[in-house]
C-alpha cells in the first residue's frame, strides 16, 4: 500500500509539471507579443512570420518549481546532491534568456557554458569509464567538459524546425527516465518531470509552431540532457553508459559535427550560421516541415529503443 501511495505521489508531480508548462505557454506568447520578443523571419530560417521565442521560460521555470517541490517533499532524496546541477542549469538558463533578448557574442556564451560545466564536473558528476576502461582523472575531466559543452550547442543548433528540438529532447529525457527506472535509480522521477515540462511546450510548438523555445530553452535542455546520465547507477548501465549517451544524442551530435566540418572546410568561423543542417537538407529534397519532423522523430524513437 505504501508503494502505491508513493507512486501516486510521483505521478501527481509529473502531471502538475505538464499542466504548469502547458498553461505557461499562452502566458509567454502574450508577454512576447507585448514586449515584441519574436524570432524574426530571415533568409536562413525556415519558419514564416514572426514567432514568440521565450517558450523555454515556461519549460525551465516549470521544471525548477516542480523538481524543487519534489526534492523537498520526498524524504529519501538529498537536496545537496542536486544543488550543483540546479545552480548550473539556472546559470545556463538565465544567460540563454539574456541571449534571446540581447544576442550575446558566442565567446561570452561559451564562457558561461564553461563555468556551468566546471560547477558540475568538480562536484563529482563525471564520465568515469568508457566500456569498462576507467578514465584517468584528467582525461575524465576533459571528456566530461567536451561532452557537456558539445551537447549544449548540439541541441541549440538543431533547434531550427517546428517541434524538432523539443521532440528530440523529450524522447532523450524520457529514455533516460526509463533507463533509471529499470536500473532502480531514483532520478527517473526527475527525468519524467522534465519530460512532462517539455511535452507541455510541444503542444504549442508542433507545426505550425505558436511559440519557439529560444536559446534559453534549447541550451538549458542540451545541458540537462548532457548531465542527466552523469548520475551513477547499476554496474551494467555504467559499463554501457557512454555508448548509450552517444546513441540517444546521435542526431543533434552528428548534425553539429557535420556543421563544424563544413565550416572548417569552407574556411568560415565555426560559429557562423548556415542553411545546411539536417532539416535544411531534407527540405532541399522537397520534404515538408511536418514530414521532416515525422522522419527524424521516428529515427530518434528507434535509436532510443535500442538503448533500453
Amino acid at each position: 500500500m505504501v508503494y502505491y501511495i508513493f507512486m501516486i505521489h510521483k505521478v501527481f508531480f509529473i502531471l502538475i509539471a505538464f499542466l504548469i508548462s502547458l498553461v505557461s505557454m499562452p502566458i509567454m506568447i502574450f508577454i512576447c507579443k507585448k514586449a515584441n520578443l519574436y524570432d524574426y523571419q530571415d533568409e536562413r530560417k525556415v519558419h514564416t512570420g514572426n514567432i514568440p521565442r521565450l517558450g523555454g521560460v515556461g519549460i525551465i521555470v516549470s521544471m525548477f518549481v516542480i523538481s524543487l517541490f519534489f526534492i523537498f517533499y520526498t524524504e529519501n532524496i538529498n537536496f545537496s546532491k542536486y544543488l550543483p546541477l540546479l545552480i548550473s542549469a539556472f546559470l545556463i538558463f538565465i544567460f540563454g534568456i539574456i541571449d534571446d533578448i540581447f544576442n550575446l557574442r558566442a565567446i561570452f556564451k561559451l564562457l558561461v557554458q564553461l563555468i556551468a560545466s566546471f560547477i558540475v564536473v568538480f562536484n563529482g558528476f563525471r564520465i568515469n569509464q568508457i566500456l569498462g576502461w576507467v578514465l584517468p582523472l584528467p582525461i575524465s575531466y576533459i571528456v566530461t567538459f567536451c561532452w557537456i559543452i558539445g551537447i549544449i550547442n548540439a541541441y541549440n543548433l538543431i533547434d531550427g524546425l517546428d517541434g524538432l528540438c523539443g521532440s528530440l529532447s523529450f524522447l532523450a529525457i524520457l529514455t533516460y527516465g526509463v533507463l533509471y527506472l529499470i536500473t532502480g535509480s531514483e532520478e527517473y522521477t526527475l527525468c519524467f518531470i522534465i519530460a512532462a515540462c517539455v511535452l507541455g511546450f510541444l503542444c504549442f510548438n508542433f507545426p505550425p509552431a505558436k511559440i519557439f523555445m529560444g536559446d534559453g530553452g534549447s541550451q538549458s535542455l542540451g545541458f540537462i540532457i548532457a548531465v542527466i546520465p552523469l548520475f551513477t547507477s547499476s554496474n551494467t548501465y555504467e559499463y554501457n553508459k557512454f555508448l548509450i549517451m552517444l546513441v540517444i544524442t546521435s542526431i543533434p551530435l552528428l548534425d553539429t559535427i557535420a556543421a563544424i566540418w563544413r565550416r572548417i572546410r569552407d574556411h568560415r568561423p565555426i560559429m557562423s550560421p548556415d542553411r545546411a543542417h539536417l532539416h535544411h537538407k531534407l527540405m532541399n529534397l522537397g520534404y515538408s516541415g511536418k514530414r521532416i519532423l515525422f522522419i527524424v522523430v521516428l529515427i530518434q524513437i528507434v535509436l532510443c529503443s535500442t538503448t533500453i
